[in-house]
This record gives C-alpha cells, structure tokens and sequence, in this order.
C-alpha cells in the first residue's frame, strides 16, 4: 500500500467516522446530554440575562477545570444553536486526539508513513471507553497533552520566548478543561527532563522553567481553587483505590465498551496489529531501546502506568481517576515499536502492507460497531423524548434513573437531561458545584430535595421521602422498565411507551 493510498483511505475513514457521528446525534453518551444541558443554561445565564434559567441556576467565574470547555460550548449554543453545537462539540471531541497527535508527530519529525498509520490508530483510541461515556473535556484534555508535548518538543529543538508563553498558555488551557492534563503534562515534562538531563541533553535551568507553569497551576489548585467547595455541597472527600487484581483487570478497561464478543474481535485485531509491529524489528541490541525515538515514548508509556498504579480511583468530586491514565499508554506504546530500526541493517524501516491493513481492518470494524450501538440508542432516545415532549415548559420534574450498568457503562444515564433542553424543566440532578460535582462556577439557586440518583439500583427505597417528593415536583419521568412497587406515587399517567412513563402527580 502505498503512502498516497494510506492518507486516502485515512481521509476517507476520518470523513466515515464524522458522518456517523453527525447522523446519529445528539448521542446517547452516559454523561453527554447533562454536559450539554449545562451548556444551554448557561447560555442563557451568560447571553440573555437569565431568561429562562435564571431562577433557578447561578453562575458565577472561577478558575477551576471544566470552566473552559462549558465556556466554549455554551458560545457555540448561542452562535449556532443546541442541535449544531452538540453535534460540532462531539465531533470535535473525536477529532481532538488524531489532529493533536498530527502536531505532536510533526514536532518530532516523525517519518510521513508512520505519522498515517499512528492517525489511522487514534481513530480507534479516540473512541474509547470515555468518549461512550460522555468524558468529552477529559478526550479533549488528552489532545491538549499532546500538543503541550509538541511546543515542548519545539522550545528545546530551538527556545524562544514567544514558544514559552505559547507552552504556559497550554498549560493553563489544560488546566481549565481538566485536572488531568495539568497533572499528565507535569508527569511527561518531568519523566523527559530527568532522562535528558542524566544523558545531558538538556539545561536544568530550562527544564524548572518548563516545569514552572504546571507547578504554579497545582498550587491553585489545591491551595485557592479547592477551597471554592462550600460546607453544605453533597459529595465525599473518601479515596477507593481498589485491589491489585481490580488494577490488573482494569489495564483493558479502556477498551471494553458495549458488548464482549465485539470488543474482544477488537482487542485481537489491535493485539495482532501490536505482534505485527514487532515483527522483523531489532529486539536484541540495547543501544536501539536508548534512541531518542524509541526511549521516550516508552519512558512516557512506564509514567503513565506508574500513574495508573498510585492513583485512587475514586476520590472527592471524581471518579476513574487511575484508568485516565491508561489513555496515552497505547499511543507511546505504538510509537516506540514503529520506530525500532529493522532487525536486518538496510532494510526498509517503513510499516509493513499487512500491519497497514490490520490497522484499516481495526478502524473499519470499529466503526461498525460503533454506528451498530449509537443506532440503537437512538432509536431509544426517541422514543424518550416523545413522553418528554408532554412535560409543560418551566415544570419541576424528579426523573427516576431505573437501567443498570453494562460493564462500565450506566446505559441511558443522564437522558432526563433532555427534560430540560426539549422542555426547559427544572429537574435536580444536574452536575453543580452544589452536588459535588467539580463545576463549582454553576450552581442551584436553592437544590431542591432529591433522593439519591442511584437509590433505585441500590435498592435503597426506604431514604426515598415520597412525601417531599410529593411536594417538590409536578411530575415524575420514570425510565422503564421499573417495578411500580418500589414508586408508591399516585398520579395521572400523561404519556407512556417503552422508554418511559410521565406521572402527573396532581
């Protein structure tokens, strides 16, 4: 296959996966929808005044994660709408990982036909456990590593001052999308400075200076940035760490989405790529592990799995914190078997036609997969939304999350979500500084009682107060299915189909 060959059939897997992406939104993606429904109040709140919202949320600037992206994606609401900002947003989330791989792969002067095949690649790792699961600032926090590494690549190649505010203004966006890649960047920058300077490839004095902007940011963190918690916000502060064997089993958990059979013909096919790249590469000699080339990407890949081993992955205000690191091991894996030198001198160092093709046979049945399971939710979701549509504008509704969770995924969590995008309801599980969620700049005015959003999985019936319940909301929107025992509530059924059941509780 030919290099001119391989960027076309990228192109066209690129512009596949778009279309797919676009058909079939706005995706039902776990966390996803109440993102988005954020970002339609706070449109609101922060362009119209607080018209429609504003009784009942608050927003308030701070320089905390998260603030960045709800920014951005609030403007785009308020540029081209709900729909096509939702759309735009996820399509950019997908796009985020191969195009900041692109620039990260042009600082290091990696070779033309290795940078295809690594983009190929990313089409599958961009869609990866967290991008189901509606983690969309977190995949476009990764893509912001990766460009923070390029412009670190480029300032020691040549240093300038305009490069270094550049590198600080990453650092800071970092920052402001997601915790974890301030941390992840401080990570790289500190793993590639110590190997450097042991091999004096590197200035000390610049290295601390690369190093200052993260250290700063951390210190806002955790010195001012966490204190914008107040006393009464719900949430823990415990850390789960897990076992060992939870570790051990959760070094695939990025890859394990819908359905095992699938994900597994997914997983052999990247194995069977993996054993490919390894074949007819030089193995023996030590000096080639030392080279640039090869040495640090795998040096990154060992920081990240370190990471991985020390990281809770539970704690206040977030959860899968360890398994985020697992999310750059495949890439630096990748690219530092690509660049092992052949086994024989003078042989041609460029991918082989069969590790290219397994690389299209991945992308090509992962897309399959993945427009076979989004079809299908969406399907569902219209006919959720079609009992949404009977709720009365500006209605206080208590949704009731009754589906379970398919190895790591909550199916259809965050769909009540829709209430207040389709119906401008008000309903209290939306993600707030107020319910332990990290955005402490968005808030209830007054968080109005709610059991807790899993009591129906727990099987926790008794902490439900049915009576305040009864004198909090209007209506109560039930995914089915659910067993009518366990919602001692009487009512006028408004709407009813397989999806859902909307209750009229006067």
């Amino acid at each position: 296959m030919t290099n001119g060959t391989a960027r076309s059939i990228l192109v066209l897997a690129v512009l596949s996966y778009v279309g797919v992406l676009a058909w079939f939104s706005p995706l039902v993606i776990q966390d996803y929808p109440n993102h988005l429904a954020r970002a339609l109040i706070m449109e609101d709140l922060l362009f119209h005044h607080g018209t429609e919202f504003g009784s009942t949320y608050q927003y308030h600037f701070l320089l905390v994660p998260y603030v960045l992206g709800d920014l951005l994606l609030a403007t785009a609401v308020n540029l081209v709408g709900l729909g096509a900002a939702g759309t735009l947003w996820v399509i950019l989330t997908f796009l985020s990982l191969p195009l900041s791989l692109l620039v990260y792969l042009r600082a290091r002067q990696t070779p033309p036909d290795v940078t295809v095949l690594m983009l190929l690649i990313s089409l599958y790792l961009s869609t990866d456990t967290f991008f189901i699961m509606g983690f969309t600032e977190f995949r476009l926090s990764v893509a912001i590593v990766f460009v923070a590494l390029a412009v670190m690549e480029l300032l020691r190649q040549r240093w300038s001052w305009g490069r270094y505010v550049a590198f600080a203004a990453i650092a800071a966006a970092s920052y402001l999308t997601h915790l974890a890649a301030t941390v992840f960047i401080g990570a790289a920058l500190g793993a590639s400075a110590a190997w450097r300077l042991i091999f004096r490839k590197a200035r000390i004095d610049r290295e601390v200076l690369l190093l200052a902007p993260v250290i700063a940011l951390l210190g806002w963190h955790f010195l001012v940035a966490a204190h914008y918690r107040q006393p009464q916000d719900l949430g823990t502060t415990a850390s789960i760490w897990g076992l060992a064997s939870t570790k051990v089993s959760h070094l695939i958990w990025d890859f394990l989405r819908y359905n095992t059979l699938q994900e597994l013909v997914l997983l052999a096919l990247f194995a069977a790529f993996l054993v490919v790249c390894l074949r007819g590469r030089q193995l023996r000699d030590r000096a080639v592990y030392l080279t640039p080339q090869v040495f640090e990407p795998w040096a990154y890949a060992v920081v990240f799995l370190g990471l991985y081993a020390v990281l809770p992955f539970e704690r206040t205000e977030a959860s899968y914190i360890d398994v985020r690191a697992l999310a750059l091991v495949p890439v630096f894996l990748i690219l530092g078997l690509l660049n092992l030198p052949p086994r024989t001198a003078g042989a041609d160092s460029r991918p082989g036609v069969a590790l290219q093709y397994l690389a299209v046979a991945l992308v090509v049945a992962n897309l399959g997969i993945l427009a076979f399971h989004l079809r299908k939710s969406s399907l569902w979701l219209a006919q959720y939304r079609a009992v949404v549509a009977k709720i009365p504008e500006h209605s206080d509704v208590l949704p009731i999350y009754t589906g379970g969770r398919h190895r790591n995924l909550y199916m259809y969590l965050h769909v009540d979500t829709f209430a207040v995008m389709d119906r401008r309801a008000m309903i209290p599980y939306q993600f707030s500084g107020d319910r332990g969620s990290p955005m402490k700049y968005f808030r209830y005015v007054r968080l109005p009682y709610a059991p807790e959003e899993f009591w129906y999985q727990s099987k926790r019936d008794p902490i439900v107060d049915w009576k305040r319940v009864r004198e909090t909301y209007r209506y109560v929107l039930l995914m089915k299915p659910f067993a009518a025992t366990r919602i001692p509530l009487q009512g006028r059924v408004v709407a009813e189909n397989e999806a859902a059941q909307l209750l009229d509780l006067e």
